[in-house]
This record gives structure tokens, C-alpha cells and sequence, in this order.
């Protein structure tokens, strides 16, 4: 079963045949460094990208040059993996977090795994289904919640549950305020102040350069 994050897209790559996942490691690993652009419409037609190592943003861009992002993709997530199934060209870029190593995956060796793999299929069609509400639940809050709601919301889906310390969870070192503004639909500078807000308010600390949110 594939897990529900859409900030962090499950990793859905144990899912497929060992044979296969060895074969696409094996392949040429192309590495890019912090800020550096991974992918960007046109960039792959017959591809996509797993990502071997590093962390990723991916993104859009609206046509007033805003960013509006969809995920933070980690080792064994597929970059853009939607649109494998689709025959429409892709529009997100993406762009390295962190040193980052992928490999090319074919479209065609993904679709042929699928095809032939019930359970695969039931699965990434589960988690397609997820995607969707979350999106729907996305449009909502934009809709209808505060700014600040939606900011504590975004946090507390981007911490690391596995990291817990006296009731405080680490947010990723690499995340700007600019990359939560994206998730958000909000400005750089709203978010800085209402993050600055929350750690007076003692929902966010600061400790050695990284900011921790606490669970109420």
C-alpha cells in the first residue's frame, strides 16, 4: 500500500519488479548540485527521472511568473510521474533541494510494468485518487481558510514524524520561505512574518539553523 503525503509523494518504486529497479540503478546517473534545474518542460519526451539520491521541488509557473508548487521529492520518487500516463506534454520543472543523482526510466518500460501488475496498478491508482482529494482539500483552504491556517497545516505535513524530541519535529534544512509560499499561495514575505509570528507564539522554534514545529 502506497502512504497518503503529498508533500512527500510516496515512494513507489519498491512496488515494481526487483529485476527491473536493479536494471534502472544500474543505468547513467546524472547528478545536479543545490539550485541547479533538473527538469523543465520539453526536457524528456520518452523519460522520466527516479531519483537515486538528494531531495527535489517541483513545481509550475503561472503566467505572472509565481511558482506554484506540488511536491518535495525524495530517493525513490519518480520526478513527474503523472505523466508518464498521460499523452499530454508535461509543464513542471523541478529543481535540486540538495546534490541530486537520477536516472532515465523509460515511459514505455513503466507502462508495460503496470499494465501486466494488478497490484501495481490498484496501488497507483489508489494514490492518484489521494492526490486528488488532497487537491480538492488544497482548493478549499485557498478558498476559504486564513493564510496562517494553511501555513500550520503545510508544516505539519512537511515534518519528519520519526524525529520527534519532547513533542517538537524538524521541518526539512533546505525548505525557503519562498518554496512554502509556492505551497501555500502566498508571498515570501507573508510567510516570513507569520512564521516569525509562530515561534513567538512557541508553534515554531529555531534550533542550530532549523526550524521545529510542535503538535498541539
Amino acid at each position: 500500500m502506497i502512504d497518503r503525503n503529498p508533500l512527500q509523494p510516496s515512494r513507489v518504486i519498491h512496488l515494481f519488479d526487483q529485476y527491473r529497479i536493479d536494471a534502472w540503478k544500474t543505468q547513467n546517473k546524472y547528478t545536479y548540485q543545490k539550485g541547479e534545474q533538473v527538469t523543465y518542460p520539453h526536457k524528456l519526451i520518452n523519460d522520466i527521472y527516479l531519483i537515486i539520491e538528494g531531495d527535489v521541488r517541483i513545481f509550475h509557473i503561472h503566467q505572472d511568473g509565481k511558482e506554484c508548487v506540488l511536491g518535495i521529492l525524495t530517493a525513490g520518487d519518480f520526478i513527474d510521474l503523472p505523466s508518464v500516463f498521460t499523452e499530454q506534454e508535461s509543464d513542471a520543472y523541478s529543481i535540486a533541494l540538495t546534490t541530486v543523482t537520477v536516472v532515465k526510466v523509460s515511459k514505455k518500460e513503466i507502462i508495460e510494468e503496470v499494465t501486466s501488475t494488478p497490484e501495481l496498478s490498484y496501488a497507483l491508482l489508489h494514490h492518484f485518487s489521494n492526490q486528488l482529494r488532497e487537491v480538492v482539500f488544497i482548493l478549499e483552504q485557498v478558498a476559504y481558510d486564513k493564510v496562517e491556517e494553511r501555513l500550520v497545516y503545510i508544516l505539519e505535513k512537511l515534518i519528519d514524524p520519526t524525529n520527534e524530541r519532547e513533542g517538537w519535529y524538524p521541518l526539512p534544512p533546505y525548505l525557503t520561505h519562498k518554496d512554502i509560499a509556492g505551497m501555500i499561495a502566498s508571498t515570501r514575505e507573508t510567510v516570513t512574518f507569520l512564521i516569525n509570528k509562530l515561534v513567538q507564539n512557541g508553534i515554531l522554534r529555531n534550533d542550530q539553523q532549523r526550524l521545529w514545529f510542535k503538535k498541539v
